[in-house]
């Protein structure tokens, strides 16, 4: 998804996985991806902060400790002896992972601002975003006053994405 060049391995023998990494080895962990030429994608969202009247930006794993790759046995086990992977994660339901995550790569460019969430929501309404740049996305509903945030889950990992927006914008999913 990020990285559209594809490892020597044949099609069948790849599968998807999430690699569990070492604290703050995110950007490191692609870097190797990128150098074993493995699909990966590592979602990012924009930080902004203050320092000394300056605003600094970042950009931060949506999910930190998490990477998603499409490896061959040999790409897993290389990724494994860089000593920056804790564990792989094999993706049970991948072309179900990659919609939620083209959902949220799409939020991530339409949205002013995308920030992670601690759970996913399943309490609450499925809706989809009838409107703007945002239009198609289906998430789950979670008010706060007269706002609708929005929230993009990723199954797998237990994690979602908020993302604000206009209540009007929204209608009951099917």
């Amino acid at each position: 998804m990020d990285e559209l060049v594809d490892s020597e391995a044949p099609v069948h023998v790849r599968q998807w996985f999430v690699l569990h990494v070492k604290p703050r080895t995110e950007k490191k962990v692609a870097l190797f991806l990128r150098t074993y030429r493995c699909f990966h994608h590592l979602p990012l969202y924009l930080k902004i902060t203050k320092v000394q009247r300056r605003k600094v930006k970042h950009e931060l794993p949506l999910f930190p400790g998490y990477v998603f790759a499409r490896l061959s046995p040999e790409d897993r086990v290389g990724m494994l002896k860089t000593n920056l992977v804790l564990s792989t994660i094999l993706i049970p339901h991948p072309r179900q992972t990659i919609h939620e995550l083209r959902q949220i790569q799409h939020a991530r460019f339409g949205a002013a601002e995308l920030r992670p969430v601690a759970q996913v929501f399943k309490e609450g309404d499925q809706v989809r975003v009838k409107f703007g740049p945002l239009r198609g996305t289906v998430g789950y509903v979670k008010r706060k006053g007269a706002n609708a945030t929005l929230c993009l889950n990723v199954e797998i990992l237990g994690a979602s994405v908020e993302v604000s927006i206009s209540p009007g914008d929204l209608e009951p999913a099917r």
